[in-house]
């Protein structure tokens, strides 16, 4: 019989891949299940790691620790955590949380922001 929280999580990350497809990142793939070096759920663009996460207890110090552990597996400049929030099945109303120094870095990246001294 199938676990029920994998099918869970999947369905999660299908939604989050076909979400970011849809808002111009067609070549966003999910990672294999099961590698023993966990390098986060999807890779929607060079640099970029996503790990999503389906669960109606938060554990946010675990999965900020893990984001960056698979960030840093990916190679990835960054690293973004998606939440499923409950009951809003529409993926792009769910939660997108990165550490601020990585939302800075992308927002100079994207050209906005002043020189720092």
């Amino acid at each position: 019989m199938a676990n029920p929280n994998k099918n869970k999580g999947d369905r999660a990350e299908r939604a989050v891949r076909d979400y970011l497809r849809g808002q111009g990142f067609p070549g966003c793939e999910r990672t294999r299940a099961g590698y023993t070096r966990d390098a986060g759920d999807l890779h929607p663009a060079p640099g970029l790691t996503v790990q999503v996460k389906d669960r109606a207890a938060y554990a946010w110090p675990e999965w900020l620790r893990q984001l960056e552990e698979q960030k840093d597996e990916a190679k990835a400049d960054h690293g973004v955590l998606v939440l499923k929030r409950r009951g809003l099945g529409d993926a792009g109303e769910w939660l997108a949380v990165m550490p601020l120094e990585h939302l800075t870095t992308l927002l100079r990246q994207a050209g906005y922001g002043t020189p720092l001294d």
